[in-house]
């Protein structure tokens, strides 16, 4: 299950970089790959977890130079190698396929998977996703605080994330991780060829949703969910409407 950071110490090496990682769940089920979002190590998955373990196996790892996870080369921060790192990952715990699926930040790692790795994957999704450089992202505040508000007035319970969710062992690290947007370009017509299912989904409150919908008409084998009451992040604001969402789309994977 979902272990606090400093209980989790599992490793794995591939590429010659130690990866921390966490792999979950019945080994019946199908792998489902998560990639974190941007600023969070593997443990910020806590919220969708259990209801996740309903119906897949859960992968997660922390990316190079970030959580637990060795550095690399300061050139190989890239969402590219962020992938590679992934297909080399699940080469070493004898994971065939996934269905892989990235938040925010790591939807662009998902994109570059599917790109790269395809024959790895039986469903790609990117949720809150945007791949143009630079994105603007100015009025996230605002749009979060008025997507808490709604839930407020709905009775939803409030997400109170962990200060740990964004532990570090090497901040100068992890913040050259989170650069890889400035070196590599929108490869979103790039994902039109994709033959997998895609699930593709953003919040009503996420500046976001434009990029996310044009994204999803771009990808013809592409559906779009629309999140509200949500924001930027959507799984710390309705875990259980993300993680039904996903339980709901595992009869489309390509097992």
């Amino acid at each position: 299950m979902c272990l606090s950071y400093e209980q989790s110490n599992k490793t794995v090496t591939a590429y010659g970089i130690v990866f921390h990682y966490s792999l979950d769940g019945e080994i019946s089920n199908p792998v489902l790959a998560l990639v974190n979002m941007a600023s969070v190590n593997l443990t910020a998955w806590e919220p969708v977890l259990p209801t996740l373990l309903e119906s897949y196996r859960i992968l997660r790892f922390d990316i190079r130079g970030t959580g637990k996870s060795a550095r690399g080369k300061d050139h190989e921060f890239t969402f590219s190698q962020y992938a590679d790192d992934l297909a080399a990952i699940m080469d070493v715990l004898q994971i065939p396929k996934a269905f892989v699926l990235g938040v925010a930040y790591g939807a662009r790692t998902a994109a570059q998977f599917a790109l790269r790795h395809e024959e790895k994957l039986t469903a790609l999704g990117l949720f809150d996703v945007a791949l143009t450089p630079p994105v603007e992202q100015s009025e996230q505040k605002a749009l979060a605080a008025k997507a808490r508000q709604l839930l407020a007035a709905a009775g939803e319970p409030e997400i109170v994330p962990k200060k740990s969710w964004r532990f570090y062992e090497n901040r100068d690290a992890a913040f050259n991780a989170h650069t890889a947007h400035q070196h590599e370009p929108d490869t979103s017509e790039m994902l039109g060829n994709i033959k997998v299912p895609v699930l593709v989904a953003c919040g009503r409150q996420d500046m976001n949703l434009p990029e996310a919908r044009r994204i999803a008409n771009a990808i013809p084998s592409g559906r779009f969910e629309l999140m509200e009451m949500t924001g930027h992040g959507s799984p710390f604001y309705r875990p259980e409407l993300f993680a039904s969402m996903l339980n709901n789309f595992k009869h489309q994977l390509m097992l």
